[in-house]
């Protein structure tokens, strides 16, 4: 594809991804999702921009959360009805369990429902290295890392046949506090169950 559409190109996955592959990734002052510019014909859409606080989400800005990855969504596959369309969601869609999941399932099945071609790619990408002090023992993921996560995607993007499909990118089943580990080799150890904010899942599964 000559014209690739990024969306969400400024954030932690936007970033990476523009380092390995050539995007028109306008700022968010530039294209905003909830009142989309005209002159924009791509050839491809790959949407990466989302409302991603799940703390803020679940305590007060649902409506904010649910307007950006819900209605931002949706006015993205109106804007573009006939183009092929990658949407960059969360592993934890498959069981949501927070608002933010909720949100990101929700705009799941609008793409399913997309007239073009859709992929839906569930991921999880932390910042490398990992900054937190501590990390979960009994959570799940296929995750990786941002700039690992960012070239599996480019490699979605270039081998995608056009069939609708909805896939896992990621680097094999571990813990977070394995990932952890890998970049912080003093992180401690915590549980899930130790969390009392709101929930988190456990599993992608």
């Amino acid at each position: 594809m000559s014209n690739i559409l990024l969306t969400g190109g400024s954030g932690l996955l936007g970033t990476e991804l523009q380092k390995l592959m050539k995007f028109d990734a306008p700022s968010e002052k530039e294209f905003n999702i909830l009142d989309i510019p005209s002159g924009y014909k791509p050839d491809m859409i790959v949407h990466a921009a989302a409302y991603t606080d799940v703390g803020k989400a679940q305590n007060g800005e649902q409506g904010k959360c649910y307007n950006v990855n819900v209605n931002g969504t949706r006015n993205m596959l109106e804007a573009f009805p006939h183009i092929p369309f990658i949407y960059i969601s969360t592993e934890y869609a498959h069981n949501p369990q927070t608002i933010y999941g909720v949100t990101k399932r929700a705009a799941e099945k609008l793409v399913e429902e997309h007239e073009a071609p859709c992929l839906v790619l569930r991921t999880l990408f932390k910042p490398n290295p990992f900054p937190f002090e501590k990390a979960f023992t009994d959570q799940y993921t296929q995750g990786d890392y941002v700039d690992i996560i960012a070239g599996l995607i480019v490699n979605e993007i270039n081998h995608w046949d056009l069939r609708d499909d909805l896939r896992y990118v990621g680097t094999g089943r571990k813990t977070m506090y394995q990932l952890a580990k890998q970049t912080n080799p003093d992180v401690g150890k915590c549980s899930v169950d130790d969390f009392k904010d709101y929930p988190i899942p456990k599993d992608y599964e």
